[in-house]
């Protein structure tokens, strides 16, 4: 998971049920299974208005590790990575928030469980979870992939400060490229249907979309298949500009379900669905 998905990923993978995420967003009791998402609204951090002033304070310099990794491989340089690397720290802390958290996530880390983050030095993402990725406790990596650059203070994970994953991509679905699966499920809210989008963040949903597209590619090319699912037109005009106002979380939730569930039973993906095995020696990757 990446941004909001890791949140999305670490609840299903500690067995919290789907209808419970759909309940909590909607403000309505959930299961005891669910019970980890009351704590995160308990311990989560104040979001306060974000003031574009802030933004104009302090910016950073490109790092020499910045610099080098982009002599070293030109054609993998992402303006937009590079870009939030030099923003100023963020204001709101969220590492305390999700410290408070730890003990009620438990100490093991989930099987399958990859979380998406990005390195403030320059930019590159780092997969938490996935053998050889640093070291770190759920709490923090999940708030490493939350920190939005320039609102949300950078996380410190064994000395190297982190933050939100979707600098890099919104989805990060081609981590699970090399991983053999028979189907790969994609969540990607950023983008849109078709990737036309007729309100006011239409060139941020185009971009999310293609590059949704890249990554589809690349993992169809292994022979996986994949499963998108993408806000219609309707659902984005109801998530509204901002992604973080709760007072929309509700009729978000409800319209996502009828989108959802009007994409899985088309015969085209209804079938694809019913093909999966029922059940899996393995944990299969959730990122």
């Amino acid at each position: 998971g990446s941004s909001a998905g890791s949140l999305t990923g670490t609840a299903l993978r500690l067995g919290v049920p789907a209808h419970d995420l759909a309940a909590s967003a909607q403000g309505e009791a959930v299961s005891a299974e669910g019970a980890f998402l009351d704590a995160f609204a308990e311990e989560g951090p104040d979001i306060p208005p974000f003031d574009p002033r802030r933004a104009l304070r302090g910016w950073r310099l490109p790092s020499a590790r910045l610099i080098a990794r982009t002599a070293r491989r030109p054609w993998a340089f992402r303006p937009t990575a590079a870009a939030m690397t030099l923003l100023p720290a963020g204001f709101v802390d969220i590492a305390s928030s999700a410290d408070r958290l730890g003990p009620r996530l438990g100490i093991t880390w989930p099987d399958g469980l990859w979380i998406c983050a990005a390195r403030r030095e320059d930019g590159a993402r780092t997969v938490f979870g996935r053998p050889g990725a640093p070291e770190a406790t759920l709490g923090r990596a999940v708030a490493a992939s939350c920190a939005i650059p320039g609102y949300f203070s950078p996380v410190e994970i064994g000395g190297v400060e982190y933050f939100d994953g979707g600098v890099h991509s919104p989805t990060n679905a081609d981590v699970l490229r090399d991983e053999s699966l028979d189907l790969v499920v994609v969540v990607s809210s950023m983008s849109a249907a078709h990737g036309r989008s007729r309100t006011g963040d239409g060139g941020v949903r185009w971009a999310a979309h293609r590059r949704l597209e890249r990554e589809v590619s690349r993992l169809r090319s292994t022979g996986t298949r994949v499963v998108r699912f993408e806000p219609s037109p309707s659902t984005v005009a109801t998530m509204g500009m901002n992604a973080m106002a709760n007072d929309r979380s509700a009729a978000v939730a409800r319209a996502a379900r009828v989108d959802a569930g009007a994409f899985a039973a088309t015969p085209r993906m209804a079938d694809r669905l019913k093909e999966l095995p029922r059940s899996s020696t393995r944990t299969s990757p959730a990122a």
